[in-house]
């Protein structure tokens, strides 16, 4: 497998395809403010056959609030614990009577998902960039010095080294997800819809993507880094060949950056010819709330909303949204009691989502609001390495032990078969 740092690539010419290769059971008190009723969810989609399905994971960076997102809203702890930034109870759309989905979350709830309560590790690290790398190598204790990715290692299962890319990741700030060892994946910019960065004039295109095309052809004189550097090239030369034969664009989508990259994301997703099995989205919003949180998180769920509304609508227009399973989760979520900013500082245990073919409710064990660490974090109760098993063996086949350390055990029954 060949690694080229993106930045580097630009630098040098490779463009926008730069190869990758890259707890109890919380006592619950009703609130005296009348309870919504729960949104009905339409029936419940089946998965395809193994073979076909795809996933598209959402990264959302910088520590998304899980208690926002899905609210306790029957636990009065909940507002002992957030007197300014608390949500209303008569606001939630309420997936059980425990937990609701925060009130910009409309669609969301109304399409059903699998929401995954309590995720995180025993012995968390607040530092953002060091639980963005435990997350995206799926290594909770950060101690197993692995050179590959969670998902690169699910594309070395699932792809063919011959296939342009088994996964693709959709802006920079993909890490080292994706970082395999046996087939290809690409780090690309979703407003170039993938294609290999040209000049607008015809003549000079030509001319350019003929010079880049020479300089791909390997030699066996090249040193190591130049021998990279041109593999590189290749790849995105060659994937930006199959960027130019996708469907159309569906409209519907947001043009915030979410839009743009879910928008390709269906594109690429529906194309059953080049071997595409993994998307990566790592969010371009800032979950990272120490201040004003109430204000901001509003405007981050809307756009969630409906941005996951325009994508799940495009892949069953496309005919495929049983093949095509969406997770999402975030580095760590906020603390449990809020600071005196109306914000909420770094915690542990947060939210994970899984939507698309899977059956909607709450799985796993819900954080006790009552039992916080000395630092006033959730504990969590279900392990970083249980919801990255659940993709890996029920969603795509793949035992566990074969992309993870330990023996995780994936949560059951959340796939619908």
């Amino acid at each position: 497998m060949v690694t080229v740092n993106r930045r580097t690539a630009l630098r040098v010419g490779l463009g926008a395809g730069a190869l990758a290769a890259v707890g109890g059971v919380v006592a619950h008190d009703l609130m005296s403010e009348q309870a919504p009723q729960p949104v009905p969810t339409p029936p419940t989609l089946r998965a395809a056959a193994p073979d076909q399905r795809k996933l598209l994971m959402i990264e959302m960076a910088g520590g998304s609030d899980g208690l926002s997102m899905t609210v306790p809203y029957t636990d009065s702890r909940y507002r002992d614990l957030r007197p300014t930034t608390a949500i209303a109870a008569k606001d939630v759309h309420p997936i059980d009577g425990a937990l609701g989905f925060h009130p910009n979350l409309a669609r969301l709830a109304a399409g059903g998902a699998s929401v995954i309560p309590g995720v995180g590790i025993v012995k968390p690290d607040m530092s953002h960039f060091e639980m963005l790398h435990r997350w995206q190598v799926g290594d909770p204790d950060g101690g197993a010095r692995t050179s590959t990715g969670f998902l690169g290692r699910l594309c070395d299962h699932l792809g063919d080294p011959a296939t342009p890319a088994v996964g693709v990741a959709l802006g920079l700030g993909s890490g080292q997800a994706l970082a395999c060892e046996r087939v290809s994946t690409l780090s690309i910019d979703p407003g170039n819809d993938g294609l290999f960065p040209v000049f607008e004039d015809e003549n000079i295109r030509d001319a350019w993507l003929a010079a880049q095309r020479a300089m791909a052809h390997p030699d066996r004189a090249d040193l190591p880094l130049f021998a990279t550097s041109r593999a590189g090239s290749a790849v995105a030369l060659s994937f930006s060949d199959v960027a130019a034969t996708l469907s159309p664009a569906a409209a519907g989508y947001p043009t915030s950056d979410l839009g743009i990259q879910l928008r390709l994301a269906a594109r690429l997703l529906a194309d059953e010819n080049h071997g595409l099995r993994v998307v990566h989205v790592p969010m371009g919003a800032d979950f990272d709330t120490h201040d004003k949180h109430p204000t901001r998180y509003v405007e981050l769920m809307k756009d969630l909303d409906a941005c996951l509304a325009a994508f799940r609508a495009d892949l069953a227009a496309r005919g495929i949204a049983d093949r095509v399973l969406i997770a999402a989760y975030s580095e760590f979520g906020r603390r449990g009691p809020e600071n005196n900013s109306e914000g909420l500082d770094h915690g542990s245990a947060g939210t994970a989502l899984l939507l698309g073919p899977t059956n909607p409710g709450v799985f796993g064990e819900l954080p006790s609001l009552r039992d916080l660490d000395p630092d006033d974090n959730l504990r969590a109760t279900v392990n970083m390495t249980e919801y990255y098993a659940t993709i890996a063996e029920e969603w795509f086949g793949i035992p566990a032990t074969d992309v993870l350390h330990g023996a995780p055990r994936p949560i059951s029954g959340i796939v619908a078969v």
